[in-house]
């Protein structure tokens, strides 16, 4: 880790409240809903079908407006599928 200081000592800058309630509350709905697809899931072997069913259920059952997915494609043909990030 990098830590840039002034020439009052550490940087004062304090953190966001707000921002930090709100990651707090998403990692305790991830642990205490468990849902399928969340923010750093991974799910090997999908398929198609699969794909765009996590979409549906993140962007429309769950009302969320952005969803960030890495695919990537398998010796198999298969998918292996990498939630990077819901907003």
């Amino acid at each position: 880790m990098i830590a840039f200081r002034n020439s009052d000592g550490f940087n004062k800058k304090k953190p966001n409240k707000e921002k930090i309630e709100k990651n707090i509350q998403k990692l305790l709905d991830i642990i205490y809903n468990s849902p399928k697809y969340h923010a750093g899931s991974y799910h090997k072997d999908v398929n198609i079908s699969e794909v765009i069913e996590l979409i549906y259920d993140v962007l429309f059952v769950e009302s969320n407006n952005s969803l960030h997915l890495i695919i990537d494609k398998t010796n198999k043909n298969s998918l292996n599928l990498t939630v990077d990030k819901i907003d």
